[in-house]
């Protein structure tokens, strides 16, 4: 090993991290005077390569001239490093920068390595970067949402009861608008809204306590404020019962329902939280039947509320 030609291969620059690691290696085993002789093998396994990896590299330090290649019958037998005579070629490497088709026309008479036009290298696949666009990009959200207000415009400034204040109309609408992905708010839903209020009121109850209520908990339906309401509905079963079909069976038993023959336990259940009266289980319900469609929501809104589904369609035509 001779540490001089060793020490005079690691500045070079100007060629891969295969091609650099296989003429230290080369170097390593170089006597003063630049001579080695080891095998492909022995360098593919001592560089962590394959052996035609570095073979290719062997190719490219050649033309380079800082590695010459002794040959015996067309075998490779010896291999002398020469790192002063080192030239990279400005065509060789994909690192190298180009210098115009002109200069490869006119190549000086001098040069120990003629400049060739400048290709991008077989092995470099072209960029399918997209440069971004100079134009101002268009934004289309208020475009997609210009439905969704015009549509919470008109509901806000619907004809109201004269007991219902437009301030605590405003905070419902606001309400249900952020809500709009758990429960629809379509105009059936704010009509079927209005006529809630209206019955609650005749029962004693106070609209803005009501919407109150349903903001602070988050529902999307409105019921009696929490103490109002006959509190012995489900008085005997447990708290949660609404959340299991014994709970919901054991109030059903408790205001005289019993699923019906051929009755789906979705329809049984139903009528269940209907005599319960208002409450989380007809939020609940109400809830996931608005993820799956809004004319369903609509109709089990007005169904809980005792508003039938005829006047709802007719206010919306009209």
């Amino acid at each position: 090993m001779s540490t001089m030609i060793s020490a005079a291969c690691w500045p070079l620059q100007g060629m891969s991290p295969v091609q650099k690691v296989v003429l230290i290696s080369l170097a390593d085993n170089a006597n003063d005077s630049g001579v080695c002789w080891p095998s492909i093998p022995t360098i593919s396994k001592r560089c962590c390569t394959s052996e035609r990896a570095v073979q290719n590299a062997i190719k490219w330090l050649e033309q380079a001239g800082i590695v010459t290649a002794n040959r015996n019958n067309g075998r490779h037998t010896s291999y002398t490093v020469t790192p002063a005579s080192y030239a990279p070629p400005q065509d060789m490497h994909p690192r190298t920068k180009c210098t115009g088709a002109a200069d490869a026309a006119t190549p000086a008479p001098d040069a120990p390595h003629p400049r060739t036009p400048c290709v991008t290298p077989p092995h470099q696949m072209p960029s399918n970067r997209k440069e971004p666009s100079r134009e101002p990009s268009e934004n289309r959200q208020p475009a997609r949402r210009a439905p969704r207000i015009a549509l919470h415009v008109e509901i806000q400034s619907m004809e109201l009861p004269e007991w219902l204040s437009f301030e605590d109309w405003d905070m419902w609408c606001e309400h249900r608008e952020a809500k709009a992905k758990d429960a629809p708010w379509t105009r059936g839903a704010a009509i079927v809204s209005t006529r809630r209020l209206t019955k609650l009121r005749g029962l004693g109850h106070d609209a803005r306590a009501v919407i109150e209520e349903a903001v602070l908990r988050g529902w999307t339906g409105l019921f009696p404020v929490k103490g109002d309401s006959p509190a012995a509905s489900s008085a005997g079963v447990a708290a949660d019962w609404w959340k299991t079909s014994t709970g919901i069976t054991a109030c059903g038993a408790q205001h005289g329902i019993k699923q019906q023959d051929g009755e789906t336990f979705m329809h049984f259940k139903v009528r269940v939280f209907k005599a319960a009266g208002p409450g989380e289980w007809m939020e609940d319900m109400l809830r996931t039947v608005g993820r799956e469609s809004e004319e369903r929501y609509d109709q089990l809104y007005a169904y809980f509320n005792d508003i039938p589904r005829e006047r709802v369609a007719q206010t919306e035509a009209a």
